[in-house]
């Protein structure tokens, strides 16, 4: 007897396996980067503001967990916001714990494009996979801009995703940032983030796409602009590359190409009030003389 329930039972354990990994989507070719057992953090440098990013994130993650690998998401977001994030990953009332984060004033007034609904999903995602994997941790690693010193914000965000790694030496630290803080070579004239990491404990991607739109902040306003980041060559579809020569910009080991056109992700707590002058800049332009209809 306790044979013929042994093999059903085998079986159930396989189907759930398989169901645990077909809850994420697996990107082709990220395996190439889980077996490196010097791999300590890991950049994936984006355009903020779509959709399509967090998602592909949310699942490089959930790959990672899925293939036996301790996880700590390190997310462009003040430190400030620390507990907020942790109580969205862990708390047992997770609407409160959202409406807690999003009251932030980086939420409130975050117009970037990093405050985003996919942003929140993606936090929201991450909760869930906790519910699978208990050691899924998160932690916020900006500093404010500091006037007068263009370079020290990156210092002390290599700072901190460096004093994050020695303090878990163990684990595998996920980092989603803009992709000018990913970069191996100093794009504006000063190091950036990923420069104060041990450059063999270290791997940068940047994520391109295939066009589409983003809810971006530039000079001339906040709000949804057409655009991504295009490559170089034919479109690559969906999946991890490490070829340095297919990135468009920067110094880095490989892309993370999306395989689809970007859409907009605008902010998770909606227009502040009163309104910033990024977005009047920005709707001023929409409906003002010479504006398209």
């Amino acid at each position: 007897m306790r044979r013929r329930h042994f093999v059903p039972y085998l079986a159930l354990l396989a189907v759930c396996a398989v169901n645990a990994r077909a809850a994420c989507v697996p990107l082709p070719g990220a395996d190439q980067v889980w077996s490196r057992p010097a791999l300590h953090w890991m950049f994936v440098g984006e355009l903020h503001g779509s959709n399509e990013t967090p998602a592909a994130f949310l699942d490089l993650v959930c790959d990672a967990l899925a293939r036996g690998r301790q996880v700590t998401v390190a997310l462009e977001r003040p430190t400030s916001e620390q507990p907020a994030l942790t109580g969205v990953l862990v708390g047992g009332d997770l609407h409160a714990a959202k409406q807690a984060l999003i009251s932030q004033p980086g939420w409130t007034n975050g117009m970037d494009g990093r405050a985003s609904e996919a942003m929140l999903r993606l936090l929201v995602g991450l909760h869930d996979l906790r519910r699978r994997y208990p050691d899924l941790a998160v932690a916020a690693f900006d500093a404010p801009s500091t006037a007068g010193a263009p370079g020290a914000r990156d210092e002390a965000m290599g700072d901190a995703l460096l004093a994050l790694g020695n303090a878990q030496p163990e684990r595998l630290i996920l980092i989603l940032t803009g992709n000018a803080h990913g970069m191996e070579s100093p794009p504006f004239g000063y190091n950036v983030a990923a420069m104060y990491l041990p450059s063999a404990a270290r791997l940068s991607l940047e994520v391109t796409d295939w066009g589409g739109s983003s809810w971006s902040d530039y000079d001339d306003g906040c709000g949804v602009y057409q655009g991504g980041i295009g490559k170089k060559g034919a479109k690559l579809p969906r999946g991890l590359y490490l070829d340095p020569k297919l990135a468009p910009y920067g110094k880095v080991d490989g892309v993370l190409s999306l395989g689809v056109p970007l859409t907009a992700s605008p902010p998770a707590a909606g227009d502040p009030t009163p309104l910033p002058l990024c977005r009047i800049k920005f709707l001023q332009k929409q409906t003002g003389p010479g504006a398209s209809q």
